[in-house]
């Protein structure tokens, strides 16, 4: 990147940018009122909120969560917050990284697409283990998360999509829309946000190496995002101070971590521009870079009017980088890792329709005809739909039968973008869902009108407190 004449920005450290970004967004933070949030982004954060917590009941519920569950047993931390589906508390860290790295583990958990990120399961954790230590009502409790998202979200959509071919942009910026979310809870004052985004900085972690030999890092990026910015924004409040000019400074962020020319515009529009209300909601237990993918796999198999999958002679693909880059598995060796290729998840909605969890087992890993209908699926990366990135993640899809028949289906925005919006309606039957088996469907209806209605509720603590009761009662 071609370096600009360096400035001075507010604490006085050398900058090639000419503004103080990270005082911008705690200026942000420090204003924010509910009243000055739109309707739009409430009611999407309520969706994002019981759109996380189905994904975290479920995720409590897989083997993954054991390793988390043994080393908060281990910690024996003070009960300040409560963690989802356990009994007891947790200190406000570990109740956040506890509630974070489960929320991930279904991937299932909302999609910013511009900053190609998940902000619910490292904001809303840390902004829930927080707010029930201090009892803070359903307004503050929304009023905090919208501040996380738009701070995490704007940091993200600065440096991608460079910045994610190396680092997990989630675990990455996901510490400072946890720590903003924390210190907006903890009341903190300007001079102690500017520390707390500072610190959050310093956090700041999470590589994509595991992905070459399908670690299981992602849960862990997760949970340490939302456990750091807790402990960022607990430490500024005690007086433990930071960088100030953690994004622009010489040594801070952006130096360390863009990888691109920074999208600086991106911090112009607080207050005008609410990403909050544009966040994705996920439909489908996998990687999101495979979702569309799978809309049009659904489209042409709705083509085969009664034609059996298997007179499918070959399937040519056509998709962006970054899908192939974090999806691109051709030959998984674990469930997990299905939700990471992109041939697995066509195949199994070629033959089956729209995937579900049922489809990522280990049963189906290495089921034949699966794996022979892979065998003719031939992914292709395109120029044209690289350009459409980041405000689109396309995929266009021909189908070959065997008589020479061809069946094409073009997705521009998958299911559950901001332009292919999930209803009230469609996320209380995800929550349905993911929950199946853990809660009643009554005690799911309960529960989804409570979220519905939280500015109303006084004490936002009551909410993973009326979990656990459900669950039991589930």
């Amino acid at each position: 990147m071609a370096k600009e004449p360096c400035c001075v920005v507010a604490n006085n450290e050398p900058s090639e940018f000419d503004a103080a970004y990270s005082q911008m967004c705690t200026s942000f933070v420090d204003s924010l009122k509910f009243e000055n949030i739109p309707e739009r982004s409430i009611t999407q954060m309520k969706v994002c909120l019981l759109d996380w917590l189905g994904c975290v009941i479920r995720g409590t519920a897989r083997p993954q969560s054991e390793l988390a569950k043994k080393y908060i047993a281990h910690n024996m931390s003070a009960p300040q917050a409560s963690m989802v589906c356990q009994e007891g508390k947790a200190s406000i860290t570990d109740a956040a990284f506890f509630n974070g790295y489960c929320g991930h583990i279904m991937e299932m958990d909302d999609v910013d697409r511009e900053s190609i990120s998940h902000p619910a399961t490292v904001v809303i954790p840390a902004a829930l283990s927080v707010g029930e230590w201090k009892g803070k009502s359903g307004k503050d409790l929304l009023t905090a998360i919208v501040a996380g998202y738009e701070i995490m979200l704007r940091v993200g959509a600065a440096v991608t999509p460079e910045h994610y071919k190396i680092w997990h942009t989630t675990a990455t910026t996901g510490h400072f829309g946890s720590a903003m979310a924390a210190g907006k809870l903890l009341g903190l004052n300007k001079e102690q946000l500017d520390w707390t985004l500072g610190n959050a900085g310093t956090m700041a972690a999470g590589l994509w190496q595991f992905l070459q030999n399908g670690g299981m890092s992602k849960f862990l990026h997760a949970g340490k995002a939302a456990s750091n910015g807790v402990l960022a924004a607990f430490m500024a409040e005690n007086g433990f101070s930071g960088a100030t000019a953690i994004l622009e400074g010489s040594q801070g962020f952006f130096a360390g971590y863009a990888r691109q020319a920074v999208k600086t515009e991106v911090f112009n529009d607080f207050g005008k521009y609410w990403r909050a209300g544009e966040v994705s909601i996920k439909p489908y237990p996998c990687c999101r870079h495979t979702h569309s993918a799978i809309d049009a796999a659904n489209a042409i198999r709705e083509q085969f009017a009664g034609i059996d999958y298997k007179s499918v002679e070959k399937v040519h693909a056509k998709t962006y980088d970054v899908a192939v880059q974090v999806a691109g598995i051709e030959d998984p060796q674990t469930p997990q890792e299905c939700k990471f290729s992109l041939k697995f998840c066509i195949a199994r909605t070629l033959m089956n329709g729209l995937v579900s969890e049922k489809d990522f087992t280990p049963e189906t890993l290495h089921d034949p005809e699966t794996r022979a209908l892979m065998a003719r699926i031939e992914l292709d990366i395109v120029p044209e739909l690289i350009a459409m990135l980041p405000s689109n993640w396309p995929s266009v899809m021909t189908a070959t039968m065997q008589d020479g028949t061809e069946l094409h289906a073009e997705v521009i925005s998958p299911s559950g973008d901001p332009d292919n919006p999930v209803s009230w309606e469609g996320i209380v039957r995800k929550f349905k869902m993911m929950t199946d088996g853990i809660l009643s469907d009554e005690a799911c209806d309960e529960f989804a009108d409570m979220c519905k209605s939280l500015e109303n509720l006084e004490n936002c603590g009551d909410l993973i407190t009326a979990i656990n009761r459900l669950v039991h009662r589930g």
